[in-house]
């Protein structure tokens, strides 16, 4: 939970503002002093500033009252000074103002990546998503995690991520997608319930430790899940009796350094690709790029299209090429990543 500081200095303020109160009246009932006397004499006793008093002769119950109010003033100082000191010096105020910052900043964010929970899975879907320049944002319970995050310099949001409240701060409605990377199957299936709940066209991608619940996350909602020793155990054997195929994947996907990928964009609607062949695109000649794959609107894939496919608006295209050829791509005709 998120120590809130302005409370604690709020509380500091109504201490001092009480005393100030008991001050007035005390001199009012004690000295019979008018409000603005009494005020006066409250204000110089509680500063020790030294000013002669307002009345001629004080006599001995307010002599007894203005002990009283020194004392008790010291001790309401003392107190607002260690309060102060710890709220400025605590990491629990940082803490709380880097929260309020990054609240403001979801606020205006959208198309943005959900990532809830910040274990071993969370943390590798962090840095995919920082290496492809995608906005994201955490959703964590554990306070060593968040600012670990914090210290990251990544937008993270302190809560359980099966609340709906914690979801609508990481802008659930305004996102793309949520990654559920919770450790416990029974809360990302929850979690996955809950965000679908809220958002009808958020795709959710989800990890799961038992392969016999994977058909539970499917009618959960959940649009892709992914067992990592499942697909562990894929990868290791496929590592073995196709290393060449495997090696190639791992250029084009894992290694960032090298001067091949395989990306996606999307035909958007005002493209001048809609309606033309792929001959008639000239992809080969003019980028220097080969089109994979086509995913249809409608999710059917084509596989290693022919020369006299025609693209059709919001078609996805599969691409190998260098980084620099799927950008030019996609400044040409006006292709956005989706």
């Amino acid at each position: 939970m998120v120590v809130n500081p302005l409370s604690q200095l709020r509380r500091v303020l109504f201490l001092a503002f009480m005393v100030m109160v008991v001050g007035v009246v005390g001199y009012r009932l004690t000295a019979q002093l008018s409000w603005l006397d009494a005020l006066y004499m409250t204000v110089i006793t509680l500063s020790t500033v030294g000013y002669r008093e307002v009345m001629p002769d004080i006599d001995g119950d307010a002599k007894l009252f203005t002990i009283v109010l020194i004392l008790g003033g010291a001790g309401v100082l003392a107190y607002s000074i260690k309060t102060v000191t710890e709220v400025l010096l605590d990491d629990a105020t940082k803490h709380f103002f880097h929260q309020r910052s990054t609240l403001k900043r979801l606020e205006k964010m959208k198309n943005h990546y959900i990532v809830c929970g910040l274990g071993r899975v969370g943390k590798a879907v962090c840095e995919e998503l920082l290496s492809e320049e995608v906005p994201f944002v955490i959703v964590e319970r554990n306070q060593d995690m968040v600012r670990m995050a914090q210290e990251r310099g990544w937008n993270v949001v302190e809560g359980d991520a099966t609340e709906d409240r914690v979801l609508e701060m990481a802008g659930v409605e305004r996102a793309s997608g949520l990654m559920s990377c919770v450790d416990s199957d029974a809360n990302n299936l929850l979690l996955i319930m809950t965000a679908r709940a809220m958002s009808k066209d958020l795709v959710i991608s989800a990890r799961v430790s038992k392969d016999t619940n994977v058909p539970k996350f499917q009618r959960a909602g959940a649009n892709n899940v992914y067992s990592p020793f499942s697909l562990l155990g894929r990868r290791m054997t496929r590592a073995l009796t196709q290393p060449r195929v495997t090696e190639l994947l791992d250029l084009a996907l894992e290694e960032s350094n090298y001067d091949l990928t395989i990306g996606e964009v999307a035909v958007s609607g005002t493209s001048d690709l809609v309606g033309q062949t792929l001959v008639e695109c000239n992809f080969r000649a003019r980028f220097g790029s080969v089109i994979l794959s086509i995913i249809r609107e409608d999710r059917t894939i084509l596989h290693n299209p022919p020369a006299n496919t025609k693209l059709c608006a919001q078609d996805i295209l599969v691409v190998l090429g260098t980084p620099e050829q799927l950008q030019a791509i996609k400044l040409e005709f006006g292709i956005g990543k989706k």
